[in-house]
């Protein structure tokens, strides 16, 4: 008998906690049925408040419609805050970046147009580029553009530098490198670039090795 009553409770209980996940997918999929939730709750209160604040009919009307119209207003203002968030997230790329003023630089030097600074500057903001910025350095012999002068910018402006990077933290670099910059007005090529951050990475680190395109960067922006 007991056993029957535990069973048939916790089948109810079961199928209440069910509901309620599933309604509370709901809200998140629905702005509207979840401020109509919000208001709904807040309804209560409101009543309370108006019974309790006056004593005329008129003032309790008013007291109550009052405290709903700030409760949805509030509601609102927070629907709209969360929204731009949500969209500023997406606007971000990940990475988290060095704060510098790249105009104050002698940008021209690394052979970076004004559009391309006003484009990076976003990039070293956190943000997305609104046009992808060229990389005009070839590598020696003149035939392509050179890979390590992209990986020695990031390296300067993603906080902590970009040597060694983990697994995780590379595949978002490579996404913003692809997303972000034009190999002498080529894009860049997604095949060979772990290989060449590899053989930039492993440069780097090596005392006997002077990276040219990183000194190139540091002389013109500095060292982080």
């Amino acid at each position: 008998m007991i056993e029957k009553l535990i069973d048939f409770f916790g089948k109810l209980f079961f199928r209440f906690i069910k509901k309620r996940e599933k309604f509370f997918i709901s809200l998140q999929k629905n702005n509207s049925k979840l401020i109509f939730t919000l208001l709904l709750f807040l309804f209560p209160f409101a009543l309370i408040l108006a019974y309790s604040g006056a004593s005329s009919f008129k003032s309790r009307i008013w007291i109550f419609s009052g405290y709903m119209f700030i409760s949805f207003l509030a509601i609102l203002i927070a629907a709209f805050y969360f929204r731009g968030k949500q969209y500023y997230d997406r606007y971000k790329h990940g990475l988290e970046m060095v704060s510098i003023n790249l105009y104050s630089k002698q940008y021209q030097k690394l052979l970076f147009t004004k559009e391309d600074i006003d484009n990076l500057t976003l990039l070293s903001a956190g943000l997305n580029v609104e046009s992808k910025i060229n990389n005009r350095n070839m590598i020696k012999n003149g035939k392509a553009a050179n890979y390590f002068f992209i990986f020695s910018i990031m390296h300067r402006l993603v906080v902590g530098g970009i040597v060694d990077i983990d697994t995780k933290r590379r595949k978002i670099l490579f996404e913003i490198i692809e997303n972000s910059f034009l190999m002498n007005s080529e894009n860049v090529n997604s095949d060979t670039l772990p290989s060449s951050f590899s053989r930039w990475n492993s440069d780097m680190k090596r005392s006997d090795i002077v990276v040219q395109e990183h000194q190139k960067v540091i002389k013109v922006l500095g060292i982080q």
